[in-house]
């Protein structure tokens, strides 16, 4: 008998290899995943970590806000600031907008993805042209004001949006700081050393979180999938869930839950193999994901089960509910597909709806219970309770 084990290993070359620093190609590729991954406002706005903190967000900025207008009104009576009726009427105006975006933050409801690109390209573009209004050397220590428009950028806006506010940046910074070494109170070592305290301030930092972030959020969501078929797990939907009670409640909705568990799923992979088993689930969660795409969110919570939470008019649940079955069988199917069941449905209104998620649990056991009693009565039935 042989024994494959492969070429010698040099050891020293292994250990010597391990302490040398990253190569460029991989610090390329770091990059260029990064810029490749989806960037998902809504997910971000509605993750539970950061529901509560929607009043604090709009707080920060409209505190950095008014640091625009304060830093606009003290330029006004600086010797370096901008000279000239027109120069002092454009910062004005400029600084009217200011307040005006500050009480939006202080006093409105949460942005959008589209508000939060209108801020960005207010705070970009209002800057840099009060900025050419300042002598050199105060437009460079102003232009340290991006680092607000940044942090915006970095936490609620894609990577090219906060590329382009990137580029932007560098293109103020350079032109300030040109005109700084041009400028002749100051020497041109001092006007450089600024600016590129400046460029670092306004990029590095950033850039840098940017991607942590980005990486952050990415293994978070991943956290809330199923690997197998890209499902909610059960973590993932009790968030989506809470969600979707709360705007179904508003509309006054039913809530239901729902749990599918596939027939003989045990005789699938003993007879067929555990790979023809994944593919079965594989199957059964585009079926379902293609059935309730527009209605409500699907999770996988076991090996061969499912949890479907909707809500909807009480005469549309009753028929979506009564599809689940019809939709996942096909006679076309290599391996036949029938599940069993269980519906429980939360009627609006209700006592039972102040209970707040501890009704989601409730309904949830009761939904199992349904798909365990059309299970007993010999599967490929459909079990309701209405609490």
């Amino acid at each position: 008998m042989t024994n494959d084990i492969g070429p010698p290993v040099d050891r020293r070359q292994g250990q010597g290899a391990s302490h040398r620093r990253p190569s460029t190609d991989t610090v390329w590729t770091a990059l260029q995943e990064w810029y490749q991954q989806p960037f998902d406002y809504e997910w971000i706005i509605t993750h539970r970590s950061t529901r509560g903190l929607h009043r604090s967000i709009q707080n920060v900025f409209g505190a950095a806000t008014l640091l625009f207008a304060a830093a606009s009104i003290l330029m006004l009576f600086s010797s370096r600031g901008p000279q000239g009726m027109l120069a002092q009427a454009w910062v004005g105006l400029v600084l009217m907008l200011q307040l005006a975006v500050a009480l939006r933050w202080f006093f409105g409801p949460l942005p959008t993805r589209r508000d939060f690109i209108g801020f960005a390209i207010f705070g970009d573009v209002g800057l840099a042209s009060v900025l050419v209004l300042y002598e050199p050397f105060g437009g460079l220590i102003g232009s340290g004001l991006f680092v607000v428009t940044g942090a915006l950028c970095t936490y609620f806006l894609s990577q090219r949006w906060l590329l382009a506010h990137l580029a932007w940046c560098a293109v103020i910074v350079s032109i300030t700081t040109v005109r700084a070494c041009l400028w002749s109170v100051e020497d041109n070592p001092t006007a450089i050393a600024g600016g590129l305290v400046v460029f670092a301030i306004n990029s590095a930092i950033p850039l840098l979180a940017h991607i942590a972030w980005t990486a952050i959020g990415r293994d978070a969501r991943r956290s809330l999938l199923d690997p197998l078929t890209g499902l909610l797990n059960r973590r993932g939907v009790e968030d989506a869930a809470s969600v979707l009670m709360s705007s179904g409640h508003a509309l006054g909705h039913s809530l239901v839950i729902v749990v599918v568990d596939i027939d003989r799923f045990k005789a699938v992979n003993d007879y067929f193999g555990h790979d023809a088993g994944d593919d079965v689930i594989v199957t059964v969660s585009h079926r379902l994901r293609e059935l309730f795409q527009r209605d409500g969110v699907v999770a996988r919570t076991g090996g061969e089960e499912f949890l479907i939470v909707f809500s909807g008019p009480i005469e549309h649940a009753h028929d979506l509910i009564y599809a689940v079955g019809r939709s996942l069988y096909r006679p076309s199917d290599p391996i036949p597909i029938t599940v069993s069941v269980g519906a429980a449905i939360v009627s609006n209104p209700s006592d039972r709806w102040s209970g707040g998620p501890s009704i989601i649990t409730k309904a949830t056991r009761a939904a199992d219970s349904m798909m365990y009693r059309a299970k007993y009565d010999g599967g490929n039935r459909t079990a309701t309770t209405q609490l």
